[in-house]
């Protein structure tokens, strides 16, 4: 069958999003220039990743100490220590672990850039850039994942070319709650973890609108909650609100007939306690209710002769009906007539002689 072009909806038009600026689909060109600058943008931040990052570094720098290990001395010394022969045994010939310079040059781009760095300030630009690095990772998901959808339109692009800084800027934000509430005045670089510190940011910028509500719920407790301003529509907290219980089913009951006054089992999902149980539109008892099953006795109903539909209700006010789930038959229950009142023997009939009496010891039972 073939399809006319002319019925095929308009790629560039939008009926899922209101009218206003940056409602129109991006064109190829567009979203390649903004991937472009995100790869960017993360080589630059992973960059700098490596050559911020403490002793050893990846980028195979060195401090200085360790630059002159060729020489015949450090030479001499190293195999000492590997060789154990020292005075004081293998723990004292042990070559101590080299400390960072506080502050130290360090190179970018081959020297185009070589800034002194202290200690403090690199923990610092290490948190900045794990922020960032874990924002772009949000924004390139996001980028992949509306195109793939072809749904892309420029309203996104601010958030695209913003969310690198939003996420250092947030992430230096928790660096100083965390800093400043856990660790003493006195803690150094040395005292700290840069792991763990990049690992808090990159979690703080790919998760940033989390991270500003748990932010706002920790402000909250500490500061008067203002009062909303005109048009208010800020981020909240999803409720902590229970999922609605799905709607009961029915699958079978059984057995499927019975007498009025017999006890029988529905069988399906979702029931919950207090349901409700018809049969033809008249009330059962209830006895036993579980999340599979409902045990009920089968009400008495002269008017049925045949199947009825079986409707059960749950106390939230959901419902479910099996038409013509249930069959009346006659005996059972309803029917006992032959037995009567007398310990369960037999009923005595108007007509029964006296030798037709069941005899014990003691006389006419």
């Amino acid at each position: 069958m073939s399809t006319n072009n002319n019925d095929l909806p308009n790629p560039d038009e939008r009926t899922d999003v209101p009218d206003g600026p940056g409602s129109s689909r991006m064109k190829f060109g567009s979203i390649a220039a903004v991937a472009l600058y995100l790869v960017l943008i993360s080589a630059l931040v992973l960059y700098g990743l490596v050559k911020l990052w403490p002793y050893p570094t990846p980028s195979g720098e060195r401090p200085k100490e360790e630059q002159t290990a060729g020489s015949p001395a450090a030479t001499n010394n190293q195999t000492q220590t590997q060789n154990g022969n020292g005075a004081n045994g293998a723990g004292a010939n042990q070559k101590p672990a080299k400390e960072l310079p506080d502050p130290e040059r360090i190179k970018f781009f081959n020297g185009l850039i070589e800034p002194e760095i202290y200690l403090e300030t690199r923990l610092l630009i290490l948190v900045m850039l794990a922020g960032a690095l874990g924002s772009l990772m949000h924004a390139l998901r996001s980028l992949y994942w509306y195109t793939g959808n072809r749904t892309m339109v420029w309203s996104w692009v601010a958030f695209y070319l913003l969310l690198p800084l939003t996420g250092a800027i947030l992430a230096t934000i928790f660096y100083f709650v965390v800093r400043g509430g856990f660790f003493s005045s006195q803690a150094s670089f040395e005292t700290t973890s840069p792991f763990g510190f990049a690992a808090l940011s990159a979690l703080v910028g790919l998760f940033s609108p989390q991270a500003t509500l748990k932010l706002k719920e920790i402000a909250e407790t500490i500061f008067a909650k203002p009062a909303a301003g005109a048009d208010p529509k800020p981020q909240e907290s999803s409720p902590q609100t229970p999922s609605p219980k799905a709607a009961p089913t029915i699958s079978s009951v059984t057995p499927a007939s019975a007498a009025a006054r017999d006890s029988v089992v529905i069988n399906g999902t979702g029931f919950s306690a207090g349901a409700a149980v018809k049969f033809g539109g008249v009330a059962a008892v209830v006895s036993a209710v579980s999340d599979t099953s409902v045990t009920v006795v089968v009400p008495e109903n002269p008017a049925a002769t045949g199947p009825v539909d079986v409707e059960v209700t749950n106390s939230n006010g959901q419902s479910v009906t099996l038409p013509q789930g249930f069959t009346y038959v006659a005996g059972g229950a309803a029917d006992a007539a032959a037995v009567d009142e007398l310990d369960g023997h037999d009923e005595v009939k108007p007509n029964t002689t006296d030798e037709e009496l069941p005899i014990t010891e003691g006389g006419v039972e």
